[in-house]
């Protein structure tokens, strides 16, 4: 899938997962201001598994360093496609953000901690998903944003630290879904690899299905950046819309 439809998928998947005030799963309901505050995190974290591609959004968020950050996860993972798309890379990214939501700093005279491990994780994921829906046009815009809304969010912590590595780990399961759902498919067992044996490559349907390398694909979508996906990324972007119009008017409402 393409980066936008990446970003979609991530803030429709956690509205529908936590929302309130609109037709939705239901299955762990939140305040409609952790909705809305959740939304652009989902959205950029659906971004992440791609940070093993050079071309990738994120490789593009830092001059030189975001490449070579790429280049490095790339290396590691095996390359795009491989590691960072598997259900140990999801494990990784929670576990991840659990340990990163502890890290805080103590301001000399302030009685409070600042969460800076979550101030950081908002920023740059809210940075992402502002630069890739393009409602930030050039990255410092995007940073800027980021920035406030991790600011914030740092401040607002602990009450968000036990929702927020959820909130990543649904946006990067929804890239996952969303990339299951092409022809290219996704190595989700990874490291561990079965490969298609040669009666399967050549059964007609299965062989779309199993991957040669040993990946697993449901390609209702077809190649990435199909009409299908384009009617999916409408749908999806019209649905998270929805739902963040509807948890703002719950909050200006009263309903935090």
């Amino acid at each position: 899938m393409m980066g936008t439809s990446h970003a979609a998928s991530g803030a429709a998947a956690w509205i529908a997962l936590t929302a309130t005030t609109l037709p939705a799963l239901g299955a762990h309901e939140l305040a409609p201001a952790a909705v809305l505050l959740g939304a652009p995190i989902a959205a950029g974290a659906a971004l992440l598994p791609d940070a093993d591609h050079h071309s990738a959004t994120i490789a593009h968020s830092v001059p030189i360093a975001g490449r070579l950050a790429a280049g490095v996860v790339g290396a590691v993972s095996g390359g795009h496609r491989k590691g960072m798309h598997s259900l140990l890379a999801v494990l990784g990214v929670i576990v991840g953000m659990r340990f990163l939501g502890e890290v805080v700093w103590h301001p000399d005279g302030s009685a409070e901690p600042y969460h800076l491990g979550v101030a950081i994780a908002v920023a740059a994921c809210t940075a992402f998903a502002l630069k890739v829906l393009r409602i930030a046009r050039r990255w410092p815009l995007a940073w800027a944003g980021g920035a406030a809304l991790g600011a914030a969010a740092g401040f607002l912590a602990p009450a968000q630290t036990s929702w927020l590595p959820w909130c990543v780990g649904v946006g990067y399961l929804a890239h996952l879904a969303g990339d299951l759902l092409t022809t290219g498919g996704i190595p989700l067992l990874w490291p561990i690899r079965v490969r298609a044996p040669r009666w399967a490559r050549r059964t007609p349907l299965l062989r779309r299905v199993w991957l040669r390398g040993g990946g697993i694909a449901v390609p209702v979508l077809g190649d990435t950046g199909s009409w299908r996906e384009q009617a999916l990324f409408a749908a999806l972007s019209c649905y998270a819309l929805w739902g963040v119009a509807a948890e703002a008017t719950a909050v200006l409402a009263g309903g935090m």
